[in-house]
């Protein structure tokens, strides 16, 4: 009979290993390529596979021929802050692709993020939070940002190699129970510098309807 401890064991791996790093999304195909103007609109996005996150945010993806799509849509008072993480299938490296009221790349090196540049944008491009002015007095002034609108960014395949990419996704600026609370992440307990603890997305295949 196998020792009470062999058979723990067992069980812990059968219920927690591989929980993300084993789970394909596949995402759906467009042949247009939507404006990216902070608006996930229902026409551009409508083939677009979408995901219900935290506190009424979501996550949007499609992809065409040449580029991926990301949008993260949040409520009226959110700031919808966007970080996207992928691992280059050919290289193993992490990256970071980041937009916020900037857009900037990183790229993990060792145990730390290396800053690529802020809008130095390889490959890729996005719409950020945009600027909307500034309040407080001649002494003290701070800069105002729009909050309400979608965080869309695109991502063209040539970056990384393979039809498949493992990625996680993190939305901060958005309000929970009253407040700003913490990044929410898709999926669910993914960690930035972790990549097992991601998902696998799938950019194969048509639409099987005429747009």
């Amino acid at each position: 009979m196998p020792k009470p401890t062999k058979i723990l064991f067992a069980f812990f791996l059968i219920t927690t290993g591989g929980v993300h790093a084993n789970e394909v999304k596949t995402v759906n195909f467009t042949q247009s390529s939507p404006l990216l103007d902070g608006r996930c609109e229902a026409q551009e996005w409508q083939y677009a596979i979408k995901s219900n996150l935290a506190a009424n945010t979501g996550v949007y993806l499609m992809h065409n021929d040449e580029s991926i799509f990301v949008c993260a849509t949040g409520k009226a008072e959110d700031y919808t802050v966007l970080d996207i993480y992928i691992e280059d299938p050919k290289t193993g490296l992490l990256h970071n692709l980041h937009a916020s009221a900037q857009l900037s790349e990183k790229v993990m090196k060792g145990n730390e993020w290396e800053s690529v540049g802020q809008w130095e944008l390889h490959q890729w491009s996005g719409f950020w939070v945009p600027y909307a002015g500034q309040e407080g007095d001649e002494n003290r002034k701070r800069p105002i940002f729009l909050k309400g609108k979608d965080r869309e960014i695109r991502i063209l395949k040539e970056k990384f190699s393979g039809n498949s990419w493992n990625m996680m996704f993190g939305l901060g600026g958005v309000k929970q129970d009253g407040e700003f609370g913490p990044t929410i992440l898709y999926p669910e307990g993914g960690v930035s510098t972790d990549s097992s603890t991601w998902m696998t997305f799938s950019f194969v295949g048509a639409a099987n309807m005429q747009e």
